[in-house]
């Protein structure tokens, strides 16, 4: 494939995918700066990111390392596309639901009018974004204790508005209040560049690939 685009455009080509170039962006340019293990989040039409691991990306066996969107989140629903990360930490997932609960078209309900809901003080829909914020808290523990990162990244465009990562927060802290089996409590921090971090992941994965300062 790469050699299609090189041959078309005339110049070298380098390929990645979007979520890990979004963990790329946050070494080069952003919040991982400067780390050498960290975790990348990207929420989304599904749940993207990366892995950092000893300063460089994790791709895997077969290149599928980051895939947070294909875990499992029931054990009893397993078989459920419902139950999977990608759906359960879904930013389209969370405004169906508020829009539903609301008695509107799925269609109507964006991010923005989702935390104006919340922000206004309605209880259903603050319940609502609590359980969503709480699926993925509990993911972050579970990749805490897998990967062991100094720090996890929490982007996408839902993440600009900063009550994303404060709620994910308050769930972590009322999971580790309610256990005793923590080793370490997850360090979680708002993407510095929201939506520009996989672009400028992409460039830093052509300058890694081209030995280019």
């Amino acid at each position: 494939m790469i050699a299609v685009f090189e041959k078309t455009l005339h110049l070298p080509v380098a390929i990645e995918n979007d979520g890990k170039c979004a963990a790329l962006g946050e070494v080069w340019r952003g919040s991982l700066q400067g780390v050498t293990d960290g975790v990348v989040l990207v929420v989304g039409t599904g749940m993207g990111g990366g892995i950092i691991s000893q300063g460089k990306l994790l791709k895997g066996h077969h290149l599928s390392a980051g895939e947070f969107s294909f875990i499992r989140t029931n054990n009893e629903h397993a078989d459920n596309v419902d139950y999977l990360l990608g759906m359960q930490g879904s930013s389209f997932v969370l405004t169906k639901t508020v829009a539903k609960a609301k008695g509107l078209p799925a269609d109507s309900m964006t991010g923005e009018k989702v935390f104006q809901f919340i922000e206004e003080g309605d209880h259903t829909f603050q319940k609502i974004f609590q359980e969503y914020c709480r699926n993925i808290a509990t993911q972050i523990i579970n990749l805490q204790a897998i990967l062991d990162p100094e720090k996890f990244v929490i982007g996408g465009g839902i993440s600009a508005n900063p009550l994303l990562v404060i709620t994910i927060r308050k769930e972590l802290e009322k999971l580790y209040m309610r256990s005793f089996l923590n080793v370490v409590d997850a360090n979680i921090e708002r993407s510095k560049l929201g939506n520009e971090a996989n672009l400028l992941g992409a460039v830093y994965n052509y300058k890694q690939s081209f030995h280019l300062e």
